[in-house]
């Protein structure tokens, strides 16, 4: 695991070595296990608004037994960097811990690969490069209940969630992290019309807040990773 790389950041809820850091009470009730080399920041910022903690497990050894100690509720596998058959490591892994939803990461994205991953029990599978927002989606389908298979967004999708020029402007400073009175002086508008414009992009999008609205509209093609 290099925790040095540019994808990986050290958040206030991310479990190091079974300690968990910045969570002191019981409000985080999830853990997402994850086995893989990198983990978006993005993404980290999306669990740690949930109250959900995350552990990245140093080796590729994927332990049941690890997996039913920490009652993790969710786990992410980079399966292409194992040494084993990744259909029968999820069958297996679901076998044994029934109670933990398996998500794949991977970079075949052929149907017959994807299929034998769904049919040996993942609840998700992500195609590299994984944006944070297949990510997401892919746990979000998991607490529900359904399958998720990352992939472009459908001309349909991209169709649904017309936004003005502007908006789009306001979205790409959302994005990086600007705050309403930070994009007011960079478009020249007051903060009371960002954040009309904010209140039409949460709309369209189906957003609730900036993260859910950032990682729908990269899912769309709104604004890039």
């Amino acid at each position: 695991m290099t925790e040095g790389s540019p994808a990986m950041m050290n958040p206030s809820n991310t479990v190091h070595s079974g300690v968990v850091t910045g969570l002191h009470d019981a409000t985080a009730q999830d853990l997402v296990l994850v086995y893989a080399a990198k983990v978006p920041p993005q993404m980290e910022h999306w669990l740690r608004k949930r109250s959900m903690r995350l552990h990245v497990v140093d080796t590729m050894t994927v332990d049941p037994s690890e997996i039913r100690a920490m009652n993790a509720r969710f786990v992410l596998i980079d399966v292409d960097a194992l040494a084993v058959d990744s259909a029968d490591l999820i069958r297996n892994l679901r076998a044994q811990v029934p109670e933990t939803k398996i998500l794949a990461i991977t970079a075949r994205g052929d149907e017959a690969f994807v299929r034998s991953l769904t049919e040996s029990g993942a609840s998700g599978v992500v195609v590299k490069q994984p944006y944070v927002a297949d990510l997401v989606f892919a746990l979000q389908a998991a607490q529900e209940g359904r399958t998720y298979v990352s992939g472009k967004a459908t001309e349909r999708e991209r169709a649904a969630v017309q936004i003005t020029a502007r908006e789009r402007e306001v979205l790409e400073l959302m994005a990086n992290g600007h705050s309403n009175q930070s994009i007011g002086e960079k478009l020249s508008i007051s903060v009371k019309t960002v954040e009309a414009h904010r209140a039409r992009l949460f709309k369209k999008l189906g957003a609730s807040n900036v993260a859910d609205a950032v990682l729908l509209a990269i899912r769309t093609g709104l604004v890039m990773p």
